[in-house]
């Protein structure tokens, strides 16, 4: 019978593994929160800023920016003009998509317009304000394309992030293949006591002495019988010359049948003393 495999000792491994990247990546996120927290806060990634009354020109590059005001933007009339030769000139077009959005939890952020700038230019910001004593809260001018792609490149949310998601991924496999090493190992388990549990008349009644079975014994087998096998006794002499110390089988003793026995005196051949006469007299 052969032995049971050993066990492999890497799924446990990997799922161990797996719990300790997930935890460091856990903590990892933790530690550098407030690094996350900065990418989505437009007071820290604007580049430019416009404020009500005041008159507003700077340089933008090209990409998607996106203009945020804290509170409530319903009191701001804005518009967007490119500064050419020195004067005013056309609108600056306000349609384009950028993965960047403001998510702070103690503020609110209102984005007011996403200005799509296809090369580096002067703009003219002009701020109109519904209400006199509104409009206090400053526009601010925040490159989507930049904060995004800085974000995806910082080292640290790298590896936290990367942390975290193997982790995520050796967990589940640690612990399929944890689940196949038990299914397996019971297998073999069950099987091993099958054999182990299986005792047959004929393995307790056969020598496991005598390898070779006679052509009777052999018939009987066929037959549904279990022989009747006797064990071949060694006959090895005792160690002194003068004794023997092999066991011997006791002679048979006949039972049974008559006690009298034919008398071997005939006339022709009496007995030669006089125990006749005795039994005679009797």
């Amino acid at each position: 019978m052969q032995s049971a495999p050993t066990t492999s000792p890497w799924p446990k491994r990997i799922l161990i593994t797996g719990v300790i990247l997930a935890a460091c990546g856990i903590l990892s996120v933790a530690f550098s929160g407030d690094q996350l927290t900065d990418y989505y806060d437009p007071r820290v990634t604007s580049e430019e800023t416009a404020q009500y009354g005041e008159v507003n020109t700077f340089v933008l590059d090209a990409g998607c920016w996106v203009v945020n005001v804290e509170g409530e933007d319903s009191d701001y009339i804005v518009s967007y003009q490119y500064i050419e030769d020195g004067a005013a000139g056309d609108a600056i077009d306000d349609d384009c998509r950028s993965d960047f959005q403001p998510q702070v939890s103690d503020t609110n952020f209102s984005t007011v317009d996403k200005l799509d700038i296809e090369k580096e230019s002067e703009i003219l910001v002009t701020i109109s304000c519904e209400t006199e004593d509104g409009c206090t809260n400053p526009l601010l001018f925040t490159n989507g394309d930049v904060v995004v792609i800085e974000m995806l490149t910082d080292p640290v949310l790298w590896m936290s992030g990367g942390l975290c998601c193997v982790g995520l991924i050796f967990i589940p496999l640690g612990w399929m293949l944890v689940m196949i090493n038990r299914g397996r190992n019971a297998g073999v388990q069950l099987i091993t006591n099958q054999h182990l549990g299986i005792d047959t008349p004929l393995d307790q009644d056969l020598s496991p002495k005598k390898e070779i079975l006679t052509t009777d014994e052999l018939y009987q087998l066929v037959r549904g019988e279990i022989p009747t096998i006797e064990e071949n006794g060694i006959d090895v002499p005792g160690p002194f010359a003068n004794a023997d110390t092999r066991i011997r089988k006791p002679d048979s003793i006949s039972v049974g049948g008559s006690i009298n026995k034919a008398s071997v005196h005939t006339p022709e051949n009496p007995p030669t003393d006089d125990s006749w006469k005795n039994w005679d007299e009797s």
